[in-house]
């Protein structure tokens, strides 16, 4: 590696410590924006980009963020006797690395100048698994979570200066709304998981319901559900539409040596894009097409 990559590497160390963005994603997006702009990538489809157009936004740049996140060793991975209850230390891991990689792709839009950010594409990777046994976790679980998406000039959607809205919104979803006066002001997002020890302690036979399983999902439900209306709130939407809800389910051992119960974990993610009416909005005039005449 020569001096100048060192140098360049340290810099961007420096950067992302800071919570700002690398030296070459700076560099890359100031070239894409600058004098000598080259042409734009994006991740939108043919029939996207031209409604966006339609939606009287323009089109800048690709943006991402990413964040590859160590989750910590989990004090009490048994919750302390009782049978369901949330992992927080796993919860708020999960979070944290949704929040840097949303950040940065914030900090791309920033910094190409963009009104928004349209179509993000939000991914999950789980890089590697902690042992999960009796007393706690081993600390060994590693995530990766990435967002992607295109950033737009469309002046007319409300926002701070120098603060670009992020949605997960498509090209087609943008121009419908924009139609009838609503702009998109915030992605929401949440996570949470919640641990069954021995989810079948006290099954005896027969078929039916696992009662402590659909209480688990009920709960970690309900939490990422209220954690999303605040959000929502402070970005002061109406509505949120578009929303993505993923519960996952998995048996994972006891930890105990010899014991033949399982647990189980329960994952529940959800985003969506809170949207508001647009101020002042005047609705686009509409030419009088003739009367339907059916013979």
């Amino acid at each position: 590696m020569t001096q100048r990559s060192l140098f360049d590497l340290a810099t961007s160390i420096e950067h992302v410590r800071a919570g700002g963005l690398p030296l070459r994603a700076q560099i890359r997006l100031a070239e894409e924006t600058g004098p000598n702009k080259r042409l734009f990538t994006s991740d939108l489809s043919v029939s996207e980009f031209l409604l966006v157009e339609k939606a009287r936004a323009r089109p800048i740049s690709q943006v991402m963020g990413s964040s590859i996140y160590h989750i910590g060793v989990v004090a009490d991975y048994k919750g302390g006797g009782d049978q369901i209850y949330e992992i927080k230390t796993l919860s708020e891991g999960h979070r944290e690395a949704r929040r840097r990689a949303l950040s940065r792709l914030f900090q791309e839009g920033a910094l190409v100048g963009a009104d928004a950010i349209v179509g993000v594409r939000l991914n999950e990777r789980m890089i590697t698994m902690g042992r999960h046994g009796k007393g706690g976790d081993d600390g060994g679980e590693v995530i990766e979570f990435t967002a992607v998406g295109t950033a737009i000039q469309a002046p007319w959607i409300t926002h701070r200066r120098g603060e670009p809205v992020v949605t997960d919104l498509s090209g087609q979803e943008l121009w419908a709304l924009a139609q009838d006066g609503f702009e998109p002001c915030g992605l929401v997002f949440d996570f949470c998981r919640y641990h069954v020890w021995h989810v079948l302690k006290d099954w005896t036979a027969g078929s039916g319901e696992l009662e402590p399983a659909m209480r688990a999902i009920e709960l970690a439900r309900k939490s990422v559900e209220q954690n999303l209306e605040q959000q929502a709130a402070r970005f002061e939407a109406e509505f949120v539409v578009g929303s993505d809800v993923n519960i996952q389910i998995r048996e994972v051992p006891c930890g105990w040596e010899g014991c033949q119960l399982n647990d189980l974990d329960v994952d529940v993610s959800w985003f969506g894009t809170g949207v508001r009416r647009v101020p002042h909005f005047e609705p686009p005039q509409r030419p009088n097409a003739p009367a339907l005449i059916l013979s």
